[in-house]
């Protein structure tokens, strides 16, 4: 995996989880940053490794998403939050049109947690949805992505005397960023029914089980084989809310009062979008913060938004968000947004505008 900013732009948690990505895997932060100029990366070391890169145009940092995860938990445990793994938000717990929490489920079985503001970063705004708040969705046809090791491989990393080359991406369906790739009869899924994201995974499968079989034929399966498989379907946009405000395509490099952070395009320079706060709030519904990829974004934004850095930025604002709106007694939707942009600036160091 790889990971790619522009230093102005996503200021934050993504800039703290990008290191956090790196400590205990492969990959480097480039020397100059957050300077200008000089080398993103070595790019003798990683030559040939990942076909396609753009590694002579921007920073570029490389990670192993299992990696990442040792760093993340290392994040969580020194940060005093309760967590609670493998647990599923279910309900919303609501009062008229308010949020006061959410119905969760374990092997504890269902369980309360209520709460005086709620944050959903479900990704799919499941709670949202499910409290009634206007939505609306996008699919994808099947596309899977995932990592394969191989003796080639294995080859040339003991030769380049690093391990940072063991594994590669294999894909199959609609693997590429714009839903290209699939020929099958299975239609686009919007990862929002039970029955058609278990259709959607099983298909996906079945696409990569072929285009590995055939490579499989050529070298042997004990010289070609999967090393990680994803663990969640990779439907890009799901669902997202229709929020008080949007990141439109036309407001691309422009500026925005109402502006909480700033995302980039990682596949072009040039190309910043100001984060608007009232995209993380739902319409008609009190007391609901909406993050990440189901915050109101598109249609091209909504590819530019869904992305890593934005949607730790946008978290990150929620949470500065609800817990202004606790000390005021209020909610979320009738913070004052200025209030909410000083934080942000005077004491997380973001910057606003382009």
């Amino acid at each position: 995996m790889f990971g790619h900013s522009l230093r102005g732009a996503v200021i934050g948690i993504a800039e703290e989880l990008l290191h956090a990505a790196i400590k205990y895997g492969p990959g480097n932060v480039p020397a100059p940053w957050p300077g200008n100029g000089g080398p993103a990366v070595d790019r003798e070391a990683y030559k040939g490794l990942y076909p396609g890169s753009k590694l002579d145009e921007r920073y570029c940092t490389y990670f192993a998403p299992m990696s990442f995860a040792f760093g993340l938990d290392e994040l969580l445990e020194g940060s005093g939050v309760d967590l609670w793994v493998d647990t599923l938000a279910c309900l919303p717990i609501m009062r008229g049109n308010r949020v006061c929490g959410a119905e969760v489920e374990n092997k504890s079985g269902r369980t309360a947690i209520r709460a005086r503001c709620t944050i959903d970063a479900s990704g799919d705004a499941d709670l949202a949805a499910r409290a009634g708040a206007p939505c609306s969705e996008r699919g994808s046809p099947p596309s899977f992505l995932y990592q394969c090791s191989s003796l080639r491989q294995a080859t040339e990393a003991a030769q380049r005397n690093t391990a940072a080359g063991l594994v590669s991406w294999k894909n199959g369906g609609a693997a590429g960023e714009f839903d290209q790739g699939y020929s099958g009869e299975l239609p686009s899924q919007t990862g929002c029914g039970g029955k058609g994201v278990s259709a959607w995974i099983m298909e996906s499968r079945r696409v990569a089980r072929v285009h590995l079989a055939a490579e499989q034929a050529g070298v042997g399966r004990e010289n070609v084989y999967p090393a990680a498989l994803p663990t969640m379907h990779q439907i890009r946009m799901t669902r997202q809310i229709v929020g008080v405000e949007s990141i439109r395509d036309e407001a691309m490099n422009r500026r925005d009062e109402h502006s909480v952070g700033m995302i980039a395009d990682c596949r072009k320079t040039g190309a910043v979008w100001e984060v608007p706060y009232g995209c993380l709030i739902p319409q008609k519904i009190e007391n609901l913060l909406v993050v990440g990829r189901c915050a109101d974004a598109g249609p091209y934004a909504w590819q530019v938004s869904r992305l890593i850095p934005g949607v730790a930025m946008m978290g990150e604002v929620a949470g500065v968000s609800a817990t202004l709106a606790l000390a005021k007694n209020t909610s979320p939707a009738r913070l004052d947004v200025k209030d909410v942009q000083q934080v942000l600036e005077r004491e997380k160091g973001f910057l606003l505008h382009v």
